[in-house]
């Protein structure tokens, strides 16, 4: 197998420069605020860009998150040794491919979120999707909306196999014929001897398929986010400079 280490992560978005810049040293003082209402009516700018960091940090985490699936998948010794019981191929396998289809699938809908955020949409949570993002914005911002879609028809496949997976509980490793390979797998942890089995060939051939998978999408995706992000600049610089000059006004 030939597995590689990816950096996943937001780190060439303009956008976080921006947010960054933004949020300063803020965090490093002691402040006042009890509550929240406090903290947003005092400080509004500063309120909207700890919401906007949230959603940005959430985002870019399930991209690092991401990594640790590779790592699974190249792992040396499988079965995993574990004090309890150890872990055979056919569920190591299985639980780096459940790992993965739960992370990146979470993706768009945390996109979804942080777009909410950045345009001040205030689209109730639970009802932010790409049809009430386009309701509020399409007119006024197609150039969001191509790229939301080209977001959405990345993680087509995997959101439908993730759904598979969750609701009908069927999970496609790859092999040849799954069942037999997981009642192997659960005689080989078990200390039993295989005879014309070639278990090991075939847990790497499943396993590389599902990092080369891996990798592929989850690249693509790294730079659907960032273009997404980078064409969100305008608009959160516009709105923080709103609402710092509605704190100004206020003073006054």
């Amino acid at each position: 197998m030939a597995f590689e280490y990816h950096w996943w992560d937001l780190e060439d978005s303009k956008f976080k420069g921006v947010l960054y810049n933004a949020i300063g040293n803020f965090w490093l003082y002691e402040h006042p605020y009890e509550t929240w209402d406090d903290f947003e009516n005092d400080l509004p700018h500063m309120a909207f860009t700890h919401l906007v960091y949230t959603r940005f940090e959430t985002l870019e985490r399930l991209f690092v998150d991401l990594r640790v699936v590779g790592q699974m998948l190249g792992a040396v010794e499988v079965p995993v040794k574990s004090i309890e019981m150890n872990i055979n191929r056919y569920d190591w396998l299985k639980s780096a491919l459940d790992l993965k289809l739960l992370r990146f699938s979470s993706i768009r809908d945390v996109s979804f979120l942080f777009v909410n955020e950045v345009l001040v949409l205030k689209i109730e949570e639970k009802k932010v999707t790409q049809k009430s993002l386009k309701k509020a914005i399409g007119k006024a911002r197609p150039d969001l909306m191509v790229i939301l879609e080209e977001l959405c028809e990345a993680g087509t496949e995997i959101r439908n196999e993730r759904n598979i997976r969750t609701h009908v509980g069927i999970a496609d490793l790859g092999t040849e014929d799954d069942q037999m390979f997981k009642n192997m797998s659960w005689g080989e942890a078990a200390g039993g001897k295989l005879v014309s089995y070639e278990i090991e060939e075939i847990y790497c051939d499943a396993a590389q398929r599902i990092y080369e998978r891996l990798v592929e999408e989850t690249d693509n995706l790294v730079r659907l986010v960032i273009r997404l992000a980078d064409a969100l600049i305008l608009d959160f610089e516009q709105n923080y400079q709103e609402k710092y000059s509605s704190r100004n006004n206020i003073e006054q």
